[in-house]
């Protein structure tokens, strides 16, 4: 047999033929790809509805939760509202009367203290009928310096009393000292 095979139609219709049968062959191809994405579209459609069935039901659920969130958040706020409300009512009151630590600190540290370096102040308000008292500690250089120091703070109008221990005058040079006041500390 011939591998050869011998076409007898004209060149035209040879060519016309070829042309009808890739114009069949991409018939067919664009139809089984038409009907692919049909079958596709149908299998796709259950789960379309499942998802769009999930997405109404869980928005129906985030609005449910967000309006009882809403609800008991509102009701923190309240609460937390009212007790900030009612410490601020009783910060206000107490400010006007209540010694203030940093004014009666600067009017001590405004006391001239030549020979006396401060290391360390504590300060408590008045409580159950105590006056409010400030401790001073520091170390001052001499005798004269700590009494000359002690002397400027009695004299201060907010303090009623200067405690300074004896035992305080025993070294000579370099003597750490406490001093407590006690008053109104209020400059």
């Amino acid at each position: 047999m011939l591998r050869e095979l011998t076409n007898l139609l004209p060149q035209s219709r040879a060519r016309s033929f070829r042309r009808t049968y890739f114009l069949r062959l991409g018939s067919v191809a664009l139809a089984m790809l038409a009907i692919v994405m049909l079958v596709q579209a149908l299998l796709l459609l259950p789960t379309y509805w499942y998802a769009h069935g999930e997405t109404e039901r869980l928005s129906a659920l985030l609005a449910a939760s967000d309006a009882a969130a809403q609800n008991s958040e509102e009701q923190d706020l309240k609460k937390k509202t009212s007790l900030l409300r009612d410490v601020a009512r009783h910060v206000v009151q107490r400010g006007s009367s209540a010694p203030v630590g940093s004014s009666a600190l600067r009017a001590v540290l405004d006391v001239p203290r030549p020979g006396v370096a401060l290391v360390g102040f504590t300060f408590s308000g008045p409580a159950n009928g105590q006056p409010a008292r400030m401790g001073i500690s520091g170390v001052a250089a001499s005798r004269d310096a700590l009494r000359q120091y002690e002397a400027a703070l009695r004299a201060l109008p907010f303090v009623s009393q200067a405690e300074l221990p004896i035992s305080a005058y025993a070294k000579e040079r370099d003597i750490p000292f406490t001093i407590v006041l006690t008053g109104s500390l209020r400059p």
